[in-house]
């Protein structure tokens, strides 16, 4: 016997699956590592013009999973755009988008102010009560990483998180009123199966990129009681002859240091790419595993997830396609 696919939306505090049971057409869940918001978005049979249209701002729920199982919530933000659509001859159709940042509120608006002597967890903090975000949730190996001077000129609080997140080898996002910086690439994650007979729908992974690897990665900074220009370099897991240099050079070492951290996390994260679909599966989740297995020699293996995207339809059920980054030891190619 097969399973049945389940889902539960809430639009504004309301339970509104038994309404969409017999309408809804497709709903697609999507959640990136790092600087993209996640998104959720219900295409909707509106035939007769009498689904009752969301107003924008209100909280969304989503979440999915299989019949006898439970459903697991994978979505939470608000209502961004309302869109209705048809022909003469071909029905009408009512497209929700949400995102998980209320974008009507202050996250994205810009900033005058500059922080001396701060941590990346005060600057955030800090920034964050002026944008309406009230909590600030950064990783420990993060937190400490100090800042003699930054400043923000007309910058948002979203991308004075990203640009942070890209200085220190960080990935930054906004839930509703919460904002995370995680280390990129941590160890605290958790890993999904993608088996060839069991779970896995198709597949397409190119293990090995030679344009994204470097085997060093370096940047400048200058050095004010020696009056020279000095330079970091660090090394990577890849087994290339090539060297990255970061284009702008830093005020002090541990600035630089902090930058070639950074870049080597990201060329270690780009050698390898591709995606793969399961079975509807919630637990998979960004930046965090997927073992692929049974696909062939030199491709499987574990590889790092840089985005999920949860689909459901009348037609195909539930489904969970992963894109992948980063490949592991053993996933680089035949041996």
């Amino acid at each position: 016997m097969s399973k049945r696919a389940a889902f539960m939306v809430t639009v504004a505090g309301t339970n509104i699956t038994t309404t969409l049971l017999p309408v809804l057409i497709s709903l697609t869940v999507s959640d990136k590592v790092g600087t993209h918001s996640d998104t959720a978005s219900l295409e909707v049979d509106d035939t007769e013009g009498r689904i009752v249209l969301p107003q924008i701002g209100a909280p969304v729920i989503v979440a999915l999973g299989w019949e006898g199982e439970g459903v697991r919530v994978v979505f939470t933000g608000t209502v961004d755009e309302v869109r209705s659509s048809g022909t003469r001859g071909g029905g009408r159709t009512l497209s929700i988008t949400a995102k998980g940042m209320d974008t009507t509120k202050k996250p994205k608006e810009g900033q005058q102010r500059h922080f001396d002597d701060r941590t990346v967890e005060d600057m955030l903090k800090q920034a964050g009560e002026t944008a309406g975000v009230t909590e600030i949730d950064v990783d420990p190996s993060l937190a400490a990483i100090t800042r003699k001077y930054f400043e923000m000129r007309d910058e948002s609080f979203i991308h004075m998180g990203e640009r942070l997140a890209r200085e220190i080898g960080g990935n930054f996002r906004i839930q509703g009123a919460k904002a995370i910086m995680s280390k990129r690439g941590g160890s605290y994650t958790s890993a999904v199966v993608a088996a060839w007979g069991r779970n896995l729908h198709g597949w397409d992974i190119s293990p090995a990129l030679g344009r994204a690897q470097y085997s060093q990665v370096r940047a400048r900074w200058y050095d004010p009681k020696k009056a020279q220009w000095q330079e970091t370099e660090e090394g990577t897991s890849l087994s290339v002859d090539a060297r990255h240099d970061h284009r702008y050079a830093k005020p002090d070492e541990d600035e630089a240091t902090q930058q070639t951290s950074s870049d080597k996390a990201t060329s270690e994260r780009d050698a390898g790419e591709g995606s793969v679909t399961v079975e509807g599966d919630t637990a998979a989740i960004p930046d965090g595993l997927c073992i692929v297995t049974g696909t062939r020699s030199g491709v499987d293996g574990p590889y790092r997830i840089e985005s999920v995207t949860h689909s459901y339809s009348r037609g195909s059920g539930f489904v969970t396609q992963l894109s992948l980054k980063q490949p592991a030891s053993g996933s680089a190619g035949d041996t």
